[in-house]
Order: structure tokens, then sequence, then C-alpha cells
């Protein structure tokens, strides 16, 4: 299977190339107070996410570094 997949799960929205059962592409994420460009390589999530948290006291700004669904920094 190749082609290039447009992709629209909930609030994810992107484009995918896939080859032989691997899924490589770019995927634009909004969901809840998260957007992000994320890059997908077969399964596995890399990418930055702006996150934004609350409207003024106590709110949470920042960027996260993602890798495969884990928060590994700001």
């Amino acid at each position: 299977m190749v082609g290039l997949q447009w992709v629209y799960s909930g609030f994810t929205v992107g484009l995918q190339w896939v080859y032989s059962g691997f899924t490589v592409g770019l995927q634009w994420v909004y969901s809840g107070s998260t957007v992000g460009l994320q890059w997908v390589y077969s399964g596995s999530t890399v990418g930055l996410q702006w996150v934004y948290n609350g409207v003024y006291s106590g709110s949470t700004v920042g960027l996260q570094w993602v890798y495969s669904g884990s928060i590994v920094g700001l």
C-alpha cells in the first residue's frame, strides 16, 4: 500500500505517507488546549506541542517535546 492519506480523527488533522505498512507524516493536533505539529513514523509520534491550559490564573503555557505519546520536556 503506497499513497497519501488525509487523516481526521477527533481533533487530529494531518497528511500521512503510507508505504508497505509504515506510516510517515505530519499531523496537526488540536485537542482541548494542546496545539502542535507531530511527526509520525511507524506509529511513533515525535513533535512539538504548544500547550495552553487555563484562561488567566493558574494557566500553563509552554512547548512540549513529545515522543511516542510521552512528554519528554518543556
